[in-house]
């Protein structure tokens, strides 16, 4: 005896096959090659750079209201060959800049910074466990500093770094109050 479904059954199939075919293919337009999970992400705070095998991992600068803050970060030498930190300076705001508000303004000094070899596969530390603080003036936290790090061997590399407050805290850049008068 053969078996015959009613037609509400076959509306009912037809409409569960058609939710399991269109679910199918909205997912797969998230799966792309060009998925946000596919793109890289930078967890941490600071800047990532790279120039040739040197890379700078998580530079920041902590800063407290007044501007006087401390260097951050790391450097590692990923190439075969050995290269030095030469310095780490303040670097011209970009004029073109749309947003001048999270720009440095004024003067930068970036200061106590030793010219530091770089061996193959090593990582220096900023601040230097064994060493005194790279202390920067002149960032206040919510601002971007730009910089140039120079190496040996490696090119020069100029980047923007963010400061941040001494816990940690990245605010929000505020504009200036209003003088009342």
């Amino acid at each position: 005896m053969p078996i015959t479904l009613s037609s509400q059954a076959v509306r009912r199939t037809a409409l569960a096959g058609a939710t399991v075919a269109l679910s199918i293919t909205v997912a797969a337009c998230g799966a792309s090659f060009d998925a946000q999970t596919s793109k890289p992400y930078q967890a941490a705070e600071g800047t990532n750079a790279q120039s040739g095998s040197i890379n700078v991992r998580n530079l920041l600068v902590l800063a407290s209201e007044d501007g006087k803050g401390e260097l951050h970060g790391a450097i590692v030498n990923s190439g075969q060959s050995d290269d030095k930190l030469v310095s780490i300076a303040s670097a011209p705001a970009d004029p073109n800049a749309q947003n001048t508000s999270t720009e440095q303004a004024g003067s930068v000094t970036i200061a106590g910074l030793k010219e530091t070899d770089l061996k193959p596969g090593t990582s220096y530390t900023i601040p230097p466990a064994d060493g005194a603080p790279v202390t920067v003036t002149g960032g206040k936290p919510g601002q971007m500093l730009k910089v140039t790090i120079t190496f040996a061997e490696a090119g020069p590399l100029t980047t923007s770094i963010p400061v941040l407050t001494t816990d940690h805290y990245s605010p929000s850049p505020r504009p200036d109050t209003e003088k009342e008068g």
